[in-house]
C-alpha cells in the first residue's frame, strides 16, 4: 500500500493538483489499504500466529482513526472528535511556525499612524515597467522574509466561495486582505507625487506614481489639502479562482493599494 501511495504521490506531483484534492485521494486509497492489512491479520490469527495477527489489528485500528481524523479535515468543515494532533504538534513541535515566527522577529515593521476612517482616501496608482519589476522585486523580498501570508486567513472552503461572490469572482489571494510593505514614503517630483517602498529605507525603490486621490485629480486634491501615506498594501501572488465544482490556484503579479490621509489647508 506504502509503495501504491509513493507512485501516486510522484505521478500526481507532474500535474498542479492543489493539497486538499491530493489528501482526499490518498483518504480513500488508504481507507482501502487499511482493510487488506485486517484481512492479513485476521488470517495469522486463524492460523494461531496471535502476536502478528493482533499486532496487525492494533495496525488496522490504529490507521483507521488517521483516516477518521483525515476524512473530517479533507470532506467536512467539522471539527473531529478525539483529535490529538495538536497534542501530537505540541510534543514533536512545529519547525515551519517556528521559523516563520524567527523570520518575522528579525524585522522591524512599519508605522504610518492611526487615522479616522473620515480622514482617508484611496488612490489610483499607476507604474511603468520598471516600477511594475519594482513591485514585484519587494514582494518577493517580503515572502522570502515571511513578511506574506500564504493562509488565505485561514479561510474555508465555504467562506472563499462566499468572498469570491462579494468579489464578483475575482480572485481571493493567499495574502489577503494584503500584505503591508515594511516602508514607504510619498515624495513630491515636481508636480508628481511619487511612492517609494521597500524592505527598509536604504533598499527604497519607486514603486508608482499616485495618479487620482480619491475623486480629484493629485493637483486639485494637493491645491486643496495636506496628503500623508496611511497605508501601502501589495496584493497578489498565489489566488483561487472558483469552478464549477472546486477551486483553480493561480500565481498572479503583486500590486499596490495606497491609501493617504488629508487635512484641508
Amino acid at each position: 500500500m506504502l509503495t501504491i501511495l509513493g507512485l501516486l504521490n510522484q505521478y500526481v506531483g507532474f500535474f498542479n493538483v492543489n493539497t486538499k484534492f491530493k489528501g482526499r485521494l490518498y483518504t480513500i486509497l488508504g481507507f482501502g489499504g487499511s482493510w487488506y492489512i485486517l484481512y492479513i491479520g485476521i488470517s495469522f490469527i486463524t492460523a494461531q500466529r496471535y502476536l502478528r495477527g493482533f499486532g496487525l489489528v492494533a495496525a488496522f485500528i490504529g490507521l483507521m482513526y488517521v483516516i477518521y481524523l483525515n476524512f473530517m479535515y479533507y470532506f467536512t468543515e467539522k471539527k473531529a472528535h478525539f483529535d490529538i494532533s495538536p497534542h501530537f504538534e505540541k510534543v514533536v513541535g512545529n519547525t515551519q511556525a517556528a521559523d516563520a515566527k524567527q523570520n518575522t522577529q528579525q524585522v522591524v515593521g512599519p508605522n504610518n499612524g492611526v487615522y479616522r476612517e473620515q480622514q482617508v482616501l484611496p488612490t489610483a496608482v499607476k507604474s511603468n515597467s520598471d516600477e511594475e519589476a519594482n513591485i514585484q522585486a519587494v514582494a518577493q523580498q517580503m515572502l522570502n522574509l515571511g513578511l506574506i501570508s500564504q493562509d488565505y486567513q485561514k479561510m474555508t472552503d465555504r467562506e472563499l466561495r462566499q468572498q469570491l461572490v462579494l468579489d464578483h469572482d475575482k480572485p481571493i489571494y493567499a495574502n489577503h486582505p494584503g500584505s503591508t510593505v515594511p516602508f514607504a514614503k510619498l515624495v513630491m517630483e515636481g508636480t508628481h507625487l511619487v511612492i517609494y517602498g521597500g524592505i527598509n529605507e536604504m533598499q527604497a525603490v519607486r514603486l508608482g506614481e499616485i495618479s487620482r486621490v480619491g475623486l480629484a485629480d493629485v493637483a486639485t486634491a494637493l491645491k486643496n489639502s495636506d496628503v500623508f501615506l496611511a497605508s501601502i498594501i501589495v496584493n497578489g501572488g498565489l489566488g483561487k479562482t472558483m469552478t464549477r465544482s472546486s477551486f483553480i490556484e493561480t500565481a498572479y503579479p503583486y500590486t499596490l493599494k495606497v491609501e493617504v490621509a488629508y487635512r484641508l489647508k
